[in-house]
C-alpha cells in the first residue's frame, strides 16, 4: 500500500473538520476523530487511478485546487470524479501515470500509484473482516468455519493496528491455515477507528448519528475496489460471526443466484454458558453452542455481494448495509449468522459479564453445533478422524 498521507501542521494548516455539530460530541469525540488522514491509499483500477481516504469533506475544495486535480472535475475534461456518499471518500482520475507531484492548499508530496491486486482474488469466494488483537486462533477458526462449511477460497483481513502479534505473525497465521486451497491476504489498516454513533456516543442522553467512524467503511471500500472487483462473491462478516443457512446451503451460492447478486441477513447472539467449562484465555468458537437470553434479541445485518453487479456511482459497501442498492432494504430469513458473545477482547464491553446466564436451561443451536462437527471445529475427535483443534 501507499504509506497513507497525512496532514500535519509542517505541510498544512488544513485539517478535516468534524461533521458532527460540537453540542453532540462526547468527551472522546475529539481524541478518537480522524482529522489528519488525507488518503489511505493510492491506486490503480484499471482504467482509473483511485485516491481514496475518509470523507474529504471540507478538504475537497483544496483538493480540487491542488496539482494535479486542478481543472480535471467536469467540463470540459470530466477526467476526475468525486464519492462522497455514505462516508465514503474517494475521488477517481482517469490516469496511466504512475506517481503525482502534488501542490496546493494542502501542502507538496509526492504520491507513487500501487498496483491493482484485483487478480488476486479473480472468481474467489472471499470473506473479508476488519480485525484489531483478535486471537490468532479465533482467526484460524473463522477461516475454517467459511472454507468447511461455504466454501470460501479466499481471506482478506484489514488489521488495524494489532499490538498483540505483528502484521507478519497475522498473515503467516493466516497462510498456515489457508494451506494450498484459499489465498489469504493481511492488509495494515493503521487508521483511528472514529468516535461512536447511537447511544454509545450518546451526549446527555442524545443519540447521535454514526457520522465520523470511517475506518471500517474505508477498508471494505479499499477491498471492494483494489482487491476484490473481479471476486465470484464477497461475504463481511467478523471474526465472532458465522453464518448459516437452511439446509446447509453456502450463503455464497445464494448470493450468486440471486436476482440482484445481494444478499442480506440477520443475526443472533450466542452466550457464553460451556458445560465443559472453557476460559477466555483459551476458549474457541466451537465451545459454545447456547443462545444467549434474550433469545430474540436481534444483531444488526450483514450482507454477501456479487462486486461485479454492483453501481459503483450509486451504491457504497457499509459495516451492515450496502447503501443505494434496492436489495439493501430486505433481508433474507433463510440465513442467520451467530454472534459468539466470548469470541472478543471486549474493546468495546466485557462480553463475558453475562457468562453462564441463564446456564444449561439455555436453547441448544443444533445446527450450530453441527456445523462445527463438519468443519471438525469440535474439542476431542473431529470429524473426519483428524487431530482435535487443541485450545489456544
Amino acid at each position: 500500500m501507499t504509506p497513507p498521507v497525512v496532514l500535519s501542521s509542517a505541510r498544512s494548516e488544513i485539517h478535516r473538520e468534524p461533521p458532527r455539530p460540537p453540542h453532540l460530541r462526547d468527551a472522546a469525540y475529539a481524541d478518537q476523530f480522524d482529522r489528519d488522514t488525507l488518503f489511505y491509499d493510492v491506486f490503480r483500477a484499471d482504467r482509473h487511478v483511485v485516491f481514496q481516504g475518509p470523507p474529504f469533506l471540507n478538504l475537497l475544495a483544496e483538493l480540487r485546487r491542488s496539482a494535479p486535480l486542478r481543472g480535471r472535475f467536469g467540463f470540459p475534461r470530466f477526467a476526475a470524479r468525486h464519492y462522497g456518499q455514505k462516508k465514503r471518500g474517494e475521488i477517481w482520475l482517469r490516469s496511466e501515470a504512475d506517481s503525482f507531484a502534488f501542490d496546493g492548499p494542502l501542502g507538496a508530496f509526492e504520491i507513487d500509484v500501487q498496483p491493482d491486486m484485483a487478480h488476486l482474488f479473480a472468481g474467489r469466494r472471499v470473506v473479508t473482516t476488519l480485525s484489531k488483537d483478535n486471537d490468532l486462533r479465533w482467526i484460524a477458526d473463522w477461516m475454517r468455519f467459511y472454507r468447511e462449511i461455504h466454501g470460501a477460497d479466499g481471506v482478506l483481513v484489514y488489521d488495524n493496528g494489532s499490538s498483540a502479534y505483528s502484521l507478519g505473525e497475522l498473515q503467516a497465521a493466516m497462510a498456515a491455515e489457508a494451506g494450498a486451497d484459499m489465498i489469504a491476504l493481511a492488509v495494515p489498516w493503521p487508521f483511528p477507528y472514529g468516535p461512536q454513533g447511537g447511544m454509545a456516543g450518546a451526549v446527555d442522553g442524545v443519540e447521535t448519528d454514526w457520522d465520523s467512524d470511517f475506518c471500517q467503511t474505508g477498508s471494505l471500500q479499499h477491498a471492494r475496489f483494489r482487491f476484490l472487483r473481479e471476486a465470484r462473491s464477497v461475504l463481511n462478516v467478523d471474526v465472532d460471526e458465522l453464518v448459516l443457512g437452511e439446509s446447509g446451503r453456502s450463503i455464497f451460492a445464494a448470493t450468486e443466484y440471486s436476482p440482484a447478486g445481494f444478499v442480506k441477513f440477520p443475526g443472533l447472539w450466542i452466550g457464553t454458558h460451556a458445560p465443559q467449562g472453557v476460559s477466555r484465555a483459551t476458549c474457541r468458537h466451537a465451545d459454545f453452542v447456547y443462545r444467549d437470553t434474550p433469545v430474540a434479541l436481534a444483531c444488526p445485518p450483514k450482507w454477501c455481494v456479487v462486486p461485479n453487479r454492483g453501481d459503483r456511482r450509486g451504491d457504497s459497501w457499509s459495516v451492515h448495509n450496502l447503501f443505494g442498492a434496492k436489495a439493501n432494504a430486505t433481508l433474507d430469513s433463510r440465513f442467520a449468522y451467530r454472534h459468539m458473545r466470548a469470541i472478543s477482547n471486549s474493546w468495546k464491553e466485557d462480553r463475558w459479564a453475562r457468562a453462564d446466564a441463564g446456564g444449561s436451561a439455555l436453547p441448544r443451536d443444533d445446527a450450530l453445533a453441527e456445523a462445527f462437527a463438519a468443519a471438525g471445529m469440535t474439542r476431542g475427535a473431529s470429524a473426519d478422524g483428524a487431530p482435535a483443534l487443541g485450545g489456544g
